[in-house]
């Protein structure tokens, strides 16, 4: 699911602990709504580009990662160059999801899609060539994702995180 992060930044990914757990699997909580309504449709674009996103980090592809970004966006540039720390490491990501309990959406047009989402990522696992470890899961939090349809694909501008209520 989106990641971006959706966790769209990965600051899940701070850190392995060696001899960590794996986590616990925590069903996501269902959207209430209307499948058509304008949250349902916006959590449907990130679920699909989180799905992507996934695919890249367990691939340690950084090129396929930043193909998921606007030209320049700040995100994407943290993202893959997080990704590029554990590939260097000898390490990918792999198992990554996330659990989303809020949708919003908060502007947008045809070609861009603002929303306000509470997500937390679980289930990561650093594989490399002698071991596995779990990634903890993160806490839940709320980003402010903007993303834009580009060469037909949705691709995620910014994510910015927002303050607790």
């Amino acid at each position: 699911m989106l990641a971006v992060a959706v966790t769209v930044v990965p600051v899940w990914l701070a850190g392995v602990a060696e001899g960590g757990r794996p986590s616990v699997r925590v069903p996501s909580v269902p959207i209430a709504g209307d499948p058509g309504s304008p949250a349902a449709q916006a959590l449907t674009v990130l679920r699909r580009w989180d799905v992507r996103r996934a695919a890249a980090w367990s691939a340690g592809d950084p090129a396929a990662l930043a193909r998921l970004y606007v030209h320049r966006s700040q995100t994407g540039a943290r993202d893959v160059g997080d990704l590029l720390r554990w590939v260097r490491r000898g390490l990918r990501v792999v198992g990554l999801h996330q659990q989303v309990t809020a949708v919003r959406v908060t502007g947008g047009d045809p070609r861009r899609i603002v929303m306000v989402v509470t997500e937390r990522t679980v289930d990561g696992i650093a594989v490399g060539a002698r071991r596995r470890t779990a990634v903890p899961a993160s806490a839940w939090a709320t980003h402010r994702v903007s993303l834009r349809l580009s060469q037909g694909r949705w691709r995620v501008a910014e994510v910015r995180t927002q303050p607790a209520r």
